[in-house]
């Protein structure tokens, strides 16, 4: 139908906008790789409603089925059949978790809880709330934290749309334990489950991380509009309405 053919069309743009941000050339099928997919998926639902994100997954899936019956290759059939079935489920398992309040309490208790019960989980979710980075930068910081940390910073750490962040200070406690972390990195799906015993996702420790730092601008004498200002480089957001988002869903 014309509006499916609308739709199709849609989500190709989107993929292939995404794949340019990458900068990644050649053949826009060659690249639906799992890895690159559900990469894009982590980048296109930041913002997008738990039905969204759902509705948009299943909208994906129909239209690559569509092009592997036609014959047309697509890496990601080859990879893993059940790899949208599994991120349907995983959106469906937070049907009952989300909250409209992002912000999350007593979150140094809760990072502790996290080492306790996993150090490797506590040290992906310090780094995400201590540097206001999504759960992929900080799994890429946690995997390869020599090629990020000089001097006390963290330096040319990539964020969504091949942005790369401003130096980010990082407190000698967290920089030891990247760097002598001997523990190996966990899979984007265990890091989800062991957070769902307490309740939370991965990106409310970046909502947390943002209204804090907010908060203690603002305590210090600045401005709203100027705390307003640093939290969006500090977030690396271009867009400051994005940061308004962050700091409605946690009041």
């Amino acid at each position: 139908s014309d509006k499916l053919a609308e739709k199709r069309l849609m989500f190709l743009k989107d993929i292939s906008n995404y794949f340019t941000s990458q900068n990644l050339e050649g053949k826009l099928n060659t690249h639906l790789t799992k890895d690159n997919i559900d990469k894009f998926f982590n980048e296109r639902f930041e913002t997008l409603s738990i039905k969204s994100q759902e509705n948009y997954i299943r909208g994906i899936s129909s239209m690559f089925k569509g092009l592997f019956d036609q014959n047309i290759y697509i890496p990601i059939h080859y990879e893993d059949t059940a790899f949208f079935d599994d991120r349907v489920k995983t959106i469906k398992d937070q049907y009952e978790t989300i909250i409209e309040n992002r912000y999350i309490d007593n979150v140094d208790l809760v990072i502790e809880n996290l080492y306790e019960n996993r150090a490797i989980t506590g040290l992906i979710a310090q780094c995400q709330y201590d540097l206001s980075i999504r759960q992929e930068e900080a799994f890429e910081l946690v995997y390869n934290p020599l090629k990020y940390i000089e001097n006390g910073y963290i330096e040319n750490l990539i964020g969504k749309g091949n942005h790369i962040y401003e130096p980010k200070e990082i407190s000698f406690e967290l920089e030891q334990k990247l760097l002598n972390n001997q523990e190996e990195l966990i899979s984007k799906s265990t890091y989800y489950y062991n957070l769902q015993k307490y309740d939370i996702s991965s990106h409310n420790f970046r909502f947390t991380s943002a209204r804090d730092k907010f908060e203690e601008k603002v305590n210090s004498g600045i401005s709203e509009k100027e705390a307003k200002s640093q939290i969006s480089k500090i977030l690396n957001h271009y867009r400051e309405f994005i940061t308004d988002y962050y700091l409605k869903r946690t009041e």
